[in-house]
């Protein structure tokens, strides 16, 4: 699905905590989190709770010290973008 497709070059490109974007074998190093991050968009969700999910993850998931303005930057990236709010409303229908 396109939409996966670019949340995850998102994650990998700016967000990234494990530092495995340019490993080829990690190319779905975060998929499992794309899920959530589509439901919440979907679901209206503002850059303040996509940024906690994503600083959520880094600490309590990755055990990283987290990186508030990297997932702030990132829940920006995400909801900013409307080819996918586009493909998000298509699939709803």
């Amino acid at each position: 699905m396109l939409i996966t497709a670019h949340v995850r070059n998102i994650l990998l490109d700016y967000w990234d905590p494990n530092s495995v974007r340019n490993v080829p074998k990690a190319k779905g190093e975060y998929d499992a989190y794309i899920g959530q991050i589509l439901r919440d968009v979907s679901a209206g969700a503002s850059e303040e709770r996509l940024a906690n999910y994503l600083l959520r993850i880094e600490t309590e998931v990755l055990k990283q010290a987290g990186d508030r303005d990297r997932a702030m930057f990132v829940a920006q990236k995400l909801l900013a973008n409307d080819q996918m709010t586009i493909e998000l409303q298509d699939d709803e229908d």
